[in-house]
């Protein structure tokens, strides 16, 4: 594999929040915001840890952000004996390169300073080790002078809707040692644990000062030298022991040297390119931007554990409350089962051990089974407020219903397990719970059915599809559709476990009591009502969706009186007209497209694609898709550009209302996967065999990737015709 490195000249305040997802490195367990060692929260300076959630008052809940361990600042001693901070933007700069080494997962930055000084620091999340953090500067001066060097253990941390930390305590420092324990709202224990050293030419004249989280080092360079720190920190949380500071301090004390981890670190990332790089023969940036989109997928994927999710903004920071949404079955799961699929079982079983929270949703709103959380945190709770959007002009919340009526989430779930067991062979997730997911969400959809009395159909109302602007809607397509898919897959596993697993079977039986309930789903995949097709093959989104204002993309937006307000609700500019948030029908028929023809596909690309506004980076990987399947690649060329380069470029929508909803796009990486390997590649599992039928862009002229199929590894080989 090539080396791919993303670089920026810029330090540009306004661009911040960009330029930290752009350079994020992580782990799994943790995500380093890509920002400056001289930032901190205020520039959105972040340790964003996985799968641990703090509230504070009546805020959202939300990740958290771990005391930062990289802050770092660099000063030159003046001859009046005041230090003069050689930090950005203020400290006047010569030329400045912020980089991220895609093959090798680190973090660089290169500053030459006005006043002589180059300032050189790499850093990386360890990605084998995962609570390990490491920092390696260099200082070089072209005159001689004295510095200082202030590394900080910086407990201040951006919090959205904090502060998450009620108690923070320093134990004493050792030698070339210092940590910080913090405590949450709900009792959870952060612990951060550092080790550093400096190295200089005049070790007699270096100096050291400790007090409390903050080392602050005096020495001196004669001109044309250099003087190096590393630093290695730990990160544990009483979600991983009992004893987070004490594992915190071990490890540090335990951990190799810079140059060992480093060596380690890139031999772990040189495995999983191994198994994940993506060659496209004939257009280098289009190479570039899937493979830096497969580099967020690594940096996030869970390894390190046996049931844990990928939230929707990956580890990139506290939006969307770090919540776990059907983004991680619908878009970014076939990565994972084609690369890791080991993760890909760590990500279901997530959603099997989160049952409970599920049925306890259920049962909160009146209905049988299991309702999964729209805003997924641990134990199945439901983040997703009842209001969560602000309106811009009064500054007051607004009732919105995407907890409520956003019902799909549960069919995510199981269309999830349901690729899984396809994909791998491995029926075992079946056996641990996955059949019990199933009958669980069977009797949710049951127990939503509407049966009118002078209709036969039964029907599902008051909904919200995957467009976002047109709530409480009836007979969504998407919905309905992928509710009967619940029904027919409840019935179908269960007759499978009946006959080859007899035992598991009767133990399911007797625990959940389901079998009388088995007519019932069978005939609520034949009645549930089937969308409404026009006779050129539009399907309706919804019922009455054909008599909204037929009006453009482009309309709609000139009718905004704010660039931050929210587009859909009660009084949305979209949501009385026919303009859509995101693919919504498209994405029903890649999802069961082999139940539709390419004539539907076509027809219906041509509807919804000029009335979808792409205010979701789930959007345009479905429209690249169904490109694809229609014969149209060079249609779906910048569609998938736009998925794969939805974090390159930035620019997507950081605002819902006064919500900030910026961060990584890790769902927009998946698509852009999903688009190569079952769009551009063509792929089909046909007798549990892949076989391709290639739709490549004119200037592509061939493909090659690796994947994991029933176990077995294979190299697909596509050239262009």
């Amino acid at each position: 594999m090539r080396e791919i490195v993303v670089t920026t000249h810029s330090y540009d305040l306004g661009e911040l929040p960009e330029l930290g997802n752009r350079f994020l490195i992580g782990n799994g367990y943790m995500g380093v915001r890509g920002t400056l060692e001289e930032y901190d929260k205020e520039q959105l300076a972040a340790v964003n840890l996985a799968g641990i959630y703090d509230r504070c008052g009546d805020g959202w809940r939300e990740p958290l952000n771990a005391p930062n361990p990289f802050s770092l600042r660099l000063y030159r001693r003046e001859e009046d004996g005041s230090d003069r901070p050689l930090a950005l933007p203020s400290a006047a700069c010569d030329q400045h390169t912020q980089s991220l080494l895609v093959r090798e997962g680190l973090h660089r930055r290169d500053t030459r300073f006005s006043c002589g000084v180059r300032w050189q620091v790499e850093r990386l999340a360890h990605m084998e080790q995962v609570h390990l953090l490491a920092l390696h500067a260099v200082a070089t001066a072209k005159e001689a002078g004295q510095f200082c060097l202030k590394s900080t253990l910086d407990g201040d941390v951006w919090d959205i809707h904090g502060p998450h930390y009620r108690e923070m305590s320093f134990p004493t420092a050792s030698e070339h040692q210092h940590g910080v324990e913090a405590v949450t709202n709900e009792g959870d224990t952060v612990a951060v644990c550092c080790r550093w050293s400096l190295s200089t030419p005049h070790h007699s004249a270096t100096a050291v000062a400790q007090r409390k989280q903050e080392a602050i080092l005096d020495f001196e360079l004669a001109a044309g030298q250099s003087a190096s720190f590393t630093l290695i920190a730990a990160v544990y949380t009483s979600k991983d022991c009992k004893e987070p500071l004490q594992a915190a301090r071990a490890a540090v004390l335990n951990a190799p040297e810079y140059d060992e981890l480093l060596a380690s670190h890139r031999a772990c990332w040189a495995k999983l390119w191994e198994r994940a790089h993506v060659q496209i023969l004939g257009d280098d940036p289009a190479e570039e931007a899937l493979n830096v989109s497969l580099y967020h997928l690594l940096s996030i994927a869970p390894r390190h554990a046996s049931s844990l999710s990928v939230p929707a903004r990956g580890l990139s920071g506290q939006t969307y409350k770090g919540a776990i949404f059907w983004d991680t079955e619908m878009f970014m799961l076939d990565f994972y089962l084609a690369v890791l699929p080991e993760v890909a079982k760590t990500l279901l079983r997530y959603r099997i051990d989160t049952l409970e929270g599920a049925r306890a949703k259920a049962r909160e709103y009146g209905l049988r089974g299991a309702f999964y959380a729209w805003e997924s945190q641990e134990g199945g709770y439901d983040a997703c407020s009842d209001y969560n959007v602000t309106d811009v002009f009064t500054g007051r919340p607004m009732r919105t219903y995407f907890r409520d009526k956003q019902v799909h989430i549960t069919s995510a779930v199981v269309y999830g397990l349901w690729k899984y067991a396809r994909w791998t062979g491995d029926d075992s997730l079946w056996r641990e719970g996955g059949a019990e997911v199933l009958i669980e969400a069977a009797r949710f959809y049951h127990s939503l059915l509407i049966k009118r009395v002078e209709k036969d159909d039964d029907e599902l109302w008051n909904v919200i599809g995957p467009d976002e602007y047109h709530e409480r809607v009836n007979n969504n397509a998407y919905t309905n559709e992928m509710a009967r898919f619940v029904f027919e897959q409840t019935l179908e596993v269960c007759a499978q476990l009946k006959r080859d697993a007899p035992e598991a079977y009767k133990a399911l039986a007797q625990k959940l009591s389901f079998e009388e309930e088995l007519a019932s789903f069978q005939q609520a995949a034949k009645r549930l009502k089937k969308p409404t097709i026009r006779p050129d093959g539009v399907m309706e989104q919804f019922d009455g969706y054909f008599a909204l204002e037929d009006v453009t993309v482009d309309a709609v937006r000139a009718r905004l009186k704010d660039p931050k307000e929210y587009w859909g609700g009660a009084y949305g500019v979209a949501a009385h007209t026919q303009v859509i948030k995101q693919a919504d029908v498209i994405t029903l028929l890649f999802m069961l497209r082999e139940r539709y023809d390419a004539q539907t596909l076509r027809a219906n690309y041509d509807y919804y694609l000029r009335r979808t506004e792409h205010g979701s980076s789930l959007s345009a990987c479905m429209y690249a898709l169904a490109a694809c399947g229609i014969g149209r690649p060079e249609e779906a060329y910048p569609l998938f550009l736009k998925s794969a380069r939805a974090d390159l470029d930035g620019g997507g929508k950081q605002w819902a209302g006064l919500v900030y909803i910026g961060g990584t796009h890790p769902a927009a990486a998946g698509g852009a996967y999903l688009a190569l390997l079952w769009g551009f590649l063509g792929l089909k599992i046909e007798g549990n065999q892949l076989k391709t039928e290639p739709r490549l862009p004119k200037k592509w002229r061939g493909v090659q990737c690796r994947l994991w199929y029933r176990g077995q590894a294979q190299t697909l080989s596509v050239q262009q015709p």
